[in-house]
């Protein structure tokens, strides 16, 4: 395992987790061309729920925890 002992987890390195989910997702999106690629996207959909329902059982608002 890679130790990177300089990296520091903030909320803001988890909001830009989420928003690169976000963007790959309706990437996805635009792109789908079958069944597949529909699983694909509702396998996105499902990770980014379950952020959202993490942020919130510990008492975050997810809309506005990803503002700006």
């Amino acid at each position: 395992m890679i130790k990177n002992e300089d990296w520091t987890w903030t909320q803001e390195t988890l909001k830009a987790i989420i928003e690169r989910v976000i963007e790959r997702r309706d990437e996805y999106e635009n792109e789908k061309k079958n069944d597949f690629d529909a699983g694909v996207v509702m396998g996105y959909n499902f990770v980014l729920d379950m952020f959202k329902n993490d942020l919130e059982c510990r008492g975050y608002n997810y809309d506005e925890f990803m503002k700006d």
